[in-house]
């Protein structure tokens, strides 16, 4: 969508302020970040940092412990309503477990390389020409993804803690063995904490988990829109360059408007017009203006460096998510197919609070997966756009002079960027589909064996 007019220009910052909080709740990154200081005070926010995270580990390891323990007590027993229900929530705190060594000690190098890397090198808006988009709209909507997944996430594991207050019979929110009656004054209220952390810590950690790669997708696909419109606008940016006439920009930006008629050509971007005469006040001032050739490669150049920034920042991507995101494949197929088998197994006296609980952490589940699969299928897609936003430019004009460069760049943008999991299967909607496909099978089969008790 187009709109004459100008807005307050998207001024270059922190691109995950939220999500790097939700994260630092979860243990999964230093809340010493946020702490500009040194000396003894500097030493006293570390101690505290590592502090919180040992407490953490407790929580997560010894709830997953006592789950399988009551796994090992209770096999054979004939229940599996309740058996798949620890087995629910020791692969929960299992994989909990896992992300936060795996985002906080096996590769946080990484990880902060990807964050700095994309703060200080993103273009804020794309290159001066007859139109411009910023990065407004993407970082936007990535903060409108990231809290609504976030708070959706500390709803529907904080409402297991709502039902033993509920039933007021001294239950547990995680109902699993302990060596010991937790059913004691000060003892009940001790553990009840302990567990409430620990839903808490779950709600943190999956959402900053695959909340930071919807961010980072989203952001990412802002960069591309950045990139669609320079590429669009390079033969305007590259004719204020040189310093061209009123006359000869109108009668270019007539004929780039015959190809560039398309709406809803970018995937989060506003577009916004440049008046001409406020276009041709962008030019630098020079002694010599440069010649078409010239002021063509400078105009290109910035593209190709942003092309290469954006493909360098989706393979970090891959890197830092593919292995754990084959391994999420694997989880969330049995989380699927294990809640949805609890909650049509669900038939004592509370099983209508039960079922809406187990109900949510269904609907988290495919909603973590859908955001795992939708926005790597977005950057997928906008990763084959960028020879089309070439040919949105009057490119006949100087056909002889840009046919090499714009052939050349198009071979290498043809090959687009697959975010995958595990190098083995790429994350689209066609996996989401497929994965939903498999927990109802494996379901099916689940059903077969409990009816054959």
């Amino acid at each position: 969508m187009k709109e004459k007019g100008e807005i307050n220009p998207f001024k270059r910052q922190d691109l995950f302020v939220f999500v790097r909080q939700t994260m630092c709740i979860a243990a999964m990154y230093p809340f010493r970040y946020y702490f500009k200081v040194s000396g003894i005070l500097f030493g006293l926010i570390t101690f505290l940092d590592v502090i919180y995270e040992i407490f953490n580990y407790f929580v997560s390891v010894h709830i997953a412990a006592l789950f399988m323990c009551t796994i090992y007590l209770n096999y054979g027993k004939g229940d599996l309503d309740f058996f798949v229900n620890c087995l629910i929530q020791t692969i929960i705190y299992s994989w909990m477990i896992a992300m936060k060594l795996y985002f906080r000690r096996f590769r946080p190098a990484l990880l902060d390389e990807i964050l700095k890397y994309i703060n200080e090198k993103y273009e804020p808006r794309s290159a001066v020409g007859f139109s411009y988009v910023n990065m407004d709209g993407s970082y936007r909507m990535s903060r409108l993804w990231i809290k609504t997944y976030v708070y959706c996430c500390y709803i529907g594991t904080i409402f297991w803690l709502a039902l033993p207050i509920a039933y007021r019979d001294k239950s547990l929110p995680l109902a699993c063995w302990y060596p010991f009656d937790y059913t004691q004054p000060v003892v009940y209220e001790v553990v009840f904490f302990l567990q409430a952390v620990g839903q808490i810590q779950v709600a943190a950690t999956f959402a900053s988990s695959s909340g930071l790669h919807m961010v980072f997708c989203i952001l990412m696909s802002g960069q591309y829109d950045v990139l669609f419109c320079s590429l669009k606008n390079v033969l305007a940016t590259s004719y204020v360059r040189m310093g061209a006439s009123l006359a000869e920009m109108r009668q270019l930006e007539a004929e780039q408007s015959v190809s560039d008629a398309e709406p809803s050509q970018y995937s989060y971007s506003f577009e916004l017009q440049t008046p001409l005469e406020q276009l041709l006040q962008e030019n630098p001032k020079s002694e010599v203006s440069p010649d078409f050739s010239r002021a063509f490669r400078d105009s290109f150049i910035r593209c190709i460096y942003h092309h290469r920034y954006i493909v360098s920042v989706l393979k970090k991507m891959e890197k830092f998510y593919s292995p754990i995101w084959f391994l999420k494949i694997g989880e969330v197929t049995f989380l699927m197919c294990l809640v949805a088998f609890v909650s049509t197994k669900s038939t004592a006296a509370n099983s209508f609070m039960r079922m809406v609980s187990l109900g949510q952490y269904l609907i988290l589940v495919l909603y973590e997966l859908f955001i795992i699969c939708y926005f790597a299928e977005i950057v997928y897609q906008n990763s084959q756009r960028c020879g089309e936003a070439l040919w949105r430019s009057p490119w006949q004009r100087h056909s002889r002079e840009v046919r090499s460069d714009y052939m050349f760049f198009m071979l290498n943008s043809r090959r687009q960027f697959q975010l995958t999991a595990g190098k083995i299967t790429n994350l689209n909607i066609e996996r989401f589909r497929g994965t939903i496909t498999t927990a109802f099978s494996f379901l099916t089969l689940l059903q077969k064996m409990d009816a054959r008790g």
